[in-house]
């Protein structure tokens, strides 16, 4: 979800002023890097990064797919965007 978007949800009456990137500042999340991504899995909707530890097995995460060579999960390349009335839907539920 945008920013600007959860802030129309949340606060709809707020006025925004939109100030450009910070230094420091991030435009995109990477949530998997390409080095985390060749011991982790895929599930249907999280990932799992398994330990490069010598006691750990196969056997210990049976399920899940493994990712391709290069796999990465940032925000830039994310398809599943919640929406505002998605939101709305959550915070109802809560």
């Amino acid at each position: 979800m945008k920013v600007t978007d959860l802030a129309d949800t949340i606060a709809p009456n707020t006025k925004q002023k939109i100030i450009g990137i910070r230094p420091g500042e991030k435009i995109n999340e990477i949530l998997l890097t390409e080095d985390e991504a060749r011991h982790a899995k895929e599930f249907d909707d999280f990932f799992v990064i398994e330990p490069e530890h010598p006691f750990w097995t196969e056997k210990h995460l049976k399920n899940g797919k493994k990712l391709p060579v290069g796999f990465r999960y940032s925000s830039d390349n994310n398809k599943e965007w919640i929406t505002k009335d998605k939101l709305k839907k959550m915070l109802k539920e809560i």
